[in-house]
Order: C-alpha cells, then sequence, then structure tokens
C-alpha cells in the first residue's frame, strides 16, 4: 500500500453498473482459472500453496468503497474473493458491515489503521476491530516525519509491542506492512532490523509486502527466510521490468516460486493490491487469476 491519497479513477454510482464490469472483467479470467485449478486436480498434482484463500487489499477499490460499499464487495464476492483486507469502513458500522460479509459469504481477517492514531489514541480504533471480527490490525505506513532516525524506529517498536498487547487481549494480533525506506540503512543500520529485534515475537507480527521489498531491491524469500515466523500476511503485487506496478500475473515477480517455497509456508493471509489501478475491478480480476495460477505453482 502507498500513502494515502485519492486514485484518479472515476466513482462509479449503479450497483449494476459495479456488478457488469466486474463479470466483464472476469468471466473469461475465472473461465481460465477454473479449467486450470480442474487440470490440475485431475493431473493429481499438490502445491504448498494449494487451500489458501484469495484475499484483495480493499484500498485497491478505494474509490469504489466511498461511492458504493455493497455494490463494492457484491462485486467483488462475485470476482471470487473470499477474503477482504480493509483500509477505512467509509462510514459504515461493525454490524452493518459485518451483516454485508455474512451475505456475501466473505470475511474480513484483517484491517489497516492510521499509525499516528493508533499511537495515541488506540483504544476504539481497536474496539471498533474487535467489533469487526478481525483477527490482524496494521499499520501500513509511516508518516517521512516519524522515521528520519533509528532512534525514532525504536519508539516505534515500543509502540508496535504497546498495541500488540492491546490487541492481544481483545483477541486480535499486531502486525507491520512494509514499503521500501525500512530497507534503506540509517546510520549503517537496517530499520527493519531494528523493527525485528525491538519488537516482541508474541506481540508483533509482520505483513511483507512483496512488491516494495522488491523495489528496495531484496529477495522476499531471502528476507522471509530470517525469520518466516514473523511473517504471517504479505501483499501480492507485480512489478514491470522497469520498476512500476503492475497487475498480479502481468509482471516479473515470481509468485509462483515464492508463494509454493517452504520460507512462505507461515503467511496465513494473502492479499492482491494495486495502489493505483487504471481499472480496480480488471486489476481485481487479473489479480486473482495471477494468484490463484501461483498457489498451483504456476507463477
Amino acid at each position: 500500500m502507498g500513502a494515502r491519497t485519492s486514485s484518479s479513477t472515476p466513482s462509479l454510482t449503479r450497483r449494476g453498473l459495479f456488478a457488469g464490469t466486474a463479470a466483464l472483467a472476469t468471466t473469461s479470467l475465472l473461465a481460465t482459472t477454473t479449467a486450470s485449478a480442474a487440470t490440475d486436480s485431475k493431473a493429481g498434482c499438490h502445491h504448498a500453496g494449494a487451500g489458501r484463500a484469495t484475499g484483495i487489499q480493499l484500498y485497491t477499490v478505494r474509490d469504489s468503497m466511498a461511492d458504493d460499499v455493497p455494490a463494492t464487495l457484491t462485486a467483488l464476492a462475485a470476482i471470487g474473493y473470499r477474503e477482504l483486507e480493509f483500509a477505512g469502513y467509509f462510514n459504515q458500522s461493525p454490524v452493518a458491515l459485518r451483516t454485508l460479509l455474512d451475505d456475501l459469504g466473505l470475511v474480513a481477517p484483517s484491517t489497516h489503521m492510521d499509525a499516528r492514531q493508533l499511537r495515541d489514541a488506540p483504544d476504539a480504533l481497536l474496539d471498533t476491530a474487535a467489533a469487526m471480527g478481525h483477527d490482524y490490525v496494521v499499520i501500513a505506513w509511516l508518516h517521512p516525519d516519524d522515521r528520519k532516525t533509528l532512534d525514532q524506529y525504536r519508539a516505534w517498536a515500543d509502540v508496535f509491542n504497546r498495541v500488540g498487547e492491546k490487541c492481544q487481549a481483545l483477541g486480535m494480533r499486531f502486525a507491520y506492512h512494509n514499503h521500501d525506506f525500512e530497507f534503506a540503512a540509517i546510520d549503517g543500520q537496517v530499520p527493519w532490523d531494528v523493527l525485528l529485534q525491538a519488537t516482541e515475537p508474541d506481540l508483533v507480527d509482520f505483513e511483507l509486502d512483496m512488491f516494495w521489498t522488491r523495489k528496495a531491491g531484496l529477495d522476499p524469500i531471502e528476507v522471509l527466510t530470517r525469520a518466516p515466523e514473523r511473517y504471517t500476511m504479505a501483499h501480492i503485487k507485480d512489478m514491470s521490468p522497469n520498476g512500476d506496478m503492475v497487475d498480479v500475473g502481468t509482471g516479473e515477480i515470481d509468485y509462483g516460486a515464492i508463494l509454493t517455497s517452504p520460507e512462505a509456508a507461515s503467511l496465513k493471509h494473502l492479499f492482491v493490491e494495486h495502489d493505483n489501478p487504471a481499472d480496480p475491478f480488471r486489476t481485481a480480476a487479473v489479480g486473482r487469476l495471477g494468484l490463484t495460477r501461483a498457489l498451483l505453482g504456476d507463477g
């Protein structure tokens, strides 16, 4: 996920238009996915990545969510998603959202929340997350002014531990989601290493964003290898040869190799994402196909 900015994608206003757009974007893609899965099943193949649900980070469709939450979630369910990661609740109550999710056969194991708000006034936010039934509360991004020094990262590690304790008391887990800046050394030390070392494993997990990890020049498998038990979720987005963000399965990140590797076994939840898609529903459909193929070992 990038910094919280509104995309330039025009808002859609009719539930039928949402569903129609999603259907047009996905019919052939889902047919291909189904055929691929059927062929694999008939062949008797077993893959390390098989069996995981395909999820999506709702930041990908934030403009549509702001316009019509029920229509957006209906379209995503039609595409075939079963897991969602929230990024704001768009003026909807937990009761209304949970009812909608139940009606659509969706679950929301995770949500992203603002770092400063969780640091300064966590209780109400965490109560809402618990009411939503989330398993994870995630800080997705640190403001540039809050991450200039190693001491600031150490202070954030303390915040993560404190919020992790509060999450644990409510039956949830806390996690932090990376970009590329955490891997840029400060005074000879890598902030990501500081966060790993200064946070308590029983209180703090990490959500590995594969795109931003690659953007930092690192191999996601190597990052996972250092502390596989700390990584319980991942963001799945792809990269073009020139480093731009593209739909999952259309770039050069080998998700077939990554997600079926032993190092990725700890990843319980995988969320397709694109920070600024030109066509959010097509991105969602293409991404689900790409992720499904990767989990079957066809990256």
